[in-house]
């Protein structure tokens, strides 16, 4: 048990600053009222997250589900089609997992980004607690709702459901180029 741990302790202290750029969300924290006070709701609801799992026994699944999300976005952005050696094309598939990141962190603020991370863990803290089949469906519709607020269109004069069909269409067509 305590091996497992230590194993995912170094994993995490590995690959978390090598695929996430926490340089970006520094130097987009806003010092106005409104989006500092969204930003400590954020972390605050992660605390809460952290909270329940440790309350519920699922912390050692959320943090393995953090890696293998990592890994899935390393073998996502692997690059293909050049010979490189093995360290070389790691390299380039963590530069790649990261300037993604950093693109997608861009496009919105850094109280957005913690909100969402805070509603996605909490989200997953508590499906895993129920069950995989509840997890899977959790899932699911999270990042189908991660999905469509990133497609998001940002013209003030659409109405929402017609932002809403632009957006679940502009996932659907970059999913369909994704994988055909």
């Amino acid at each position: 048990m305590p091996i497992a741990w230590i194993l995912r302790a170094v994993l995490l202290a590995v690959l978390l600053p090598l695929a996430i750029p926490l340089q970006i969300l520094f130097r987009a924290v806003v010092f106005a009222p409104i989006p500092l006070a969204l930003l400590l709701l954020a972390l605050a609801l992660l605390a809460l997250a952290i909270v329940l799992g440790l309350l519920l026994g699922v912390v050692g699944t959320l943090a393995d589900v953090l890696l293998v999300l990592l890994l899935v976005g390393i073998i996502w952005h692997w690059p293909r089609g050049i010979r490189a050696p093995l360290p070389a094309r790691l390299r380039l598939a963590f530069r790649s997992l990261r300037n993604a990141i950093a693109r997608e962190l861009n496009r919105c603020s850094t109280s957005d980004a913690a909100l969402c991370l805070a509603i996605v863990s909490l989200a997953v803290v508590l499906s895993l607690s129920s069950g995989v089949l509840h997890f899977l469906l959790t899932v699911a519709i999270v990042l189908l709702v991660v999905g469509v607020v990133w497609k998001w269109p940002r013209s003030p004069h659409l109405p929402v459901l017609r932002k809403l069909r632009l957006a679940l269409r502009s996932l659907w067509d970059d999913l369909r180029s994704r994988f055909s």
